[in-house]
């Protein structure tokens, strides 16, 4: 069982002066970071069925502000077994497709698009990488949500590059026939497995017994062991935040080569 003082000991370095904290309705109202005149939408592209849990108390929010959610799926999550049952013999995929199908429900996800890679060997390709841009393009985004690529799992790390160069591509010229260029403003790479070093902070206080709501969606991977780790990790990003009444955030980093376009009006 994970701690939340082990998680504690493990994450509490010192954080970098620029840690921002964005998202807030109040502070959104005064200052338009996104512009009001485009579409707000956010593109989630993760791995596995439950792996937007990890950003899952920022898509409410952005959700409650009016932010249309889409989310783009690479693997089949055939590997994911039920803990209960670890040696009994049932379809995997069916049982992680139900389960994700409910979860997508509840969280409000406009569209969903899949990928169908096999789970726990999710390769970066050309091929993956132009079907994930020719989405961007079609979507067209104000914010994107990415897996990290300093992570725990072999697929994460391989749907951060496909995701990241997938962003870049479908800013470019490159392949015009996958829809015309769009340059996502703001592409955000979500902690996962690992705790990282963020840049950005999310204050999720409000949200977060949604976030855990929608993970017991999940009945197969919702265990004790993991609760206690979402418990634990937004418990220490929310005392990153340092502000009255922020209890618990979610943390992401930027992606370098994709650098976030700020205070514009129009985009």
């Amino acid at each position: 069982m994970v701690s939340v003082h082990e998680i504690v000991q493990v994450a509490l370095y010192e954080l970098p002066a620029y840690v921002q904290i964005l998202m807030n309705t109040k502070e959104q109202k005064q200052i338009n970071t996104m512009g009001h005149k485009q579409h707000k939408s956010v593109l989630v592209v993760t791995a596995h069925a439950d792996d937007h849990i990890a950003s899952a108390g920022t898509i409410f929010k952005l959700k409650d502000q009016g932010y249309e959610v889409y989310e783009l799926i690479m693997t089949d999550s055939s590997e994911g077994r039920d803990y209960r049952h670890l040696n009994g013999s049932y379809d995997v995929s069916q049982m992680r497709e139900d389960e994700f199908s409910d979860a997508s429900l509840f969280l409000g996800t406009k569209e969903i698009y899949r990928l169908g890679q096999e789970d726990l060997n999710l390769r970066y390709s050309k091929q993956l990488v132009f079907q994930t841009a020719h989405i961007i393009r079609q979507i067209r985004p104000t914010v994107g949500i990415i897996m990290n690529n300093f992570d725990w799992h072999s697929d994460h790390i391989a749907s951060y590059r496909i995701a990241s160069t997938a962003f870049k591509i479908a800013a470019t010229g490159i392949r015009p026939e996958l829809g015309d260029h769009h340059r996502t403003p703001m592409v955000l790479a979500v902690e996962g497995m690992i705790p990282i070093k963020p840049s950005i902070l999310v204050d999720i206080t409000n949200y977060y017994d949604k976030k855990i709501e929608l993970f017991k969606i999940y009945e197969s991977q919702a265990s004790s062991k993991s609760l206690g780790f979402h418990e634990g990790l937004a418990k220490v990003r929310g005392y990153h935040v340092r502000r009255n009444g922020s209890l618990l955030a979610e943390a992401f980093s930027t992606d370098p080569t994709s650098p976030i376009i700020l205070f514009d009006e129009e985009l």
